[in-house]
């Protein structure tokens, strides 16, 4: 809709009271003015149930006068879209509200059946069928396993050199169960070619540090009694890391990073010639009081004791995708916070598909078996989603220990290295009944 320069609209507006037996509603939308925050006055409406939905489009116009958006500047095609009716049926209309409610708790299952009654009690309701086809049929387990999910894909948004962007938690949140990915659009500027990513020429004498792909692991503390786990992997340009020799010491850019060294002390570290002359290499930070490691999170920077391990696996990031022929990776054993690993990433280079297959290790003392799951790895160089990085979710799989496991609600991705795709970085977080672990580990081709 054309606003002709005018204020932007801040709607809040909601069902006020609703007397069950007199069956009266009261509606109420203040108008704010992002810019400054300034009123511009409220809207009521009221009267007996029976006049809700023309109260409805009574208030909307109320608010676009109030925000001096003249109706006759609304075009014809505009105008019909707004006083059309989404439905008239109340008991549809309920139907749909307890299942916008539901979805915005993560309680997708609930939120569909909720959906499916509303399409169901008015069968011109297209907007609940829309809703109803768009939930997956898992459940978010918990508050803190949403906080966490929703950590990882910020943090991959600001790995990728994105602003900050606002995001529909509900509608988040199903696409990631569903295996879907997160996308804030860049502006052209940030697709310069010169600043893309797999498409990058190797060092130079002049100074230039090739694109590299790194994975890390960490949980924090934000809050006494809560506790985020983080697990990612993602490309990062020449100017946003730092290494010495394969040691890996910082991720981000100045004034703007994701995890620093600083004094943490060094837990195991290692590497691996990879076919094509590149290097994989791995490590973790072990922080303590007064020698820790600093990681961001919404811009608040922590440490020990908030702090625990910090663990990564990088490498040079691929510059050419293969096109054909399907290969399977293998962990290596050690090469990453996952224990005794086992099971196979089969990669089709052909379709772009990619297979976890029988995936199976140790974190944090729980045992994971039988993980299994479907995704496309991404080809566009220049786009918000570097080429060769993937993110899915497991369809099965089990958890020893665990207070409760469904695969269907832990997420897994990756990257790949070496100049040939020789290898791959693997991260995964996964909902345990309790808190959430997370872990990185170096895939290679046999």
């Amino acid at each position: 809709m054309t606003t002709h320069n005018k204020p932007l609209i801040a709607l809040a507006a909601g069902l006020l009271a609703a007397a069950a037996q007199a069956q009266t509603y009261r509606l109420e939308g203040a108008v704010i003015d992002s810019r400054d925050a300034r009123s511009l006055g409220v809207v009521t409406e009221a009267g007996s149930i029976d006049s809700l939905f023309r109260a409805q489009k009574a208030m909307t116009f109320g608010i676009l006068r109030a925000a001096g958006i003249s109706l006759d500047d609304l075009s014809p095609e505009v105008r019909a879209r707004i006083e059309r009716f989404a439905t008239t049926n109340l008991e549809a209309f309920r139907a749909f509200s307890q299942g916008l409610e539901l979805k915005d708790q993560g309680r997708f299952v609930e939120a569909r059946e909720f959906f499916r009654r509303a399409a169901e009690l008015d069968p011109n309701f297209a907007l609940a069928a829309e809703q109803q086809r768009a939930m997956p049929e898992v459940n978010v387990g918990s508050n803190l396993q949403l906080r966490a999910v929703l950590a990882a894909a910020t943090t991959t948004a600001v790995d990728k050199g994105k602003t900050v962007f606002a995001v529909d938690t509900g509608r988040a949140l199903a696409a990631l169960s569903l295996g879907g990915t997160l996308v804030a659009l860049t502006s052209p500027a940030q697709q310069d070619p010169a600043q893309g990513y797999t498409a990058n020429p190797p060092g130079s004498a002049g100074g230039f540090r090739p694109n590299i792909v790194a994975g890390y692991a960490y949980a924090f503390a934000p809050t006494t009694g809560t506790v985020v786990s983080v697990a990612n992997a993602a490309e990062w340009r020449g100017d946003s890391y730092l290494l010495n020799g394969g040691d890996l010491l910082s991720l981000g850019q100045t004034g703007n990073f994701v995890a620093l060294k600083q004094s943490a002390l060094d837990g195991t570290r290692g590497s691996l010639p990879l076919a094509d002359g590149s290097t994989a290499y791995w490590g973790s930070w072990i922080s303590v009081p007064g020698n820790s490691a600093s990681i961001s999170s919404n811009g608040i920077p922590y440490t020990a004791p908030a702090l625990g391990s910090f663990d990564y696996v990088h490498g040079e990031a691929t510059r050419v995708m293969p096109t054909r022929d399907t290969v399977t990776f293998s962990p290596v054993n050690l090469a990453g916070s996952l224990g005794s690993p086992s099971g196979t990433i089969a990669v089709d280079f052909g379709t772009q598909r990619i297979a976890v297959q029988n995936l199976g290790f140790s974190l944090n003392g729980l045992v994971f078996s039988g993980l299994v799951g479907e995704t496309s790895y991404d080809t566009r160089a220049l786009s918000g989603s570097p080429a060769g990085t993937f993110t899915g979710r497991y369809s099965a799989g089990a958890c020893d220990r665990c207070a409760s496991f469904d695969a269907r609600t832990s997420t897994f991705g990756g990257s790949f290295i070496g100049r040939n795709a020789e290898g791959l970085v693997f991260s995964t977080l996964l909902s345990t009944g309790t808190l959430p672990v997370g872990g990185v580990q170096l895939f290679v081709k046999p």
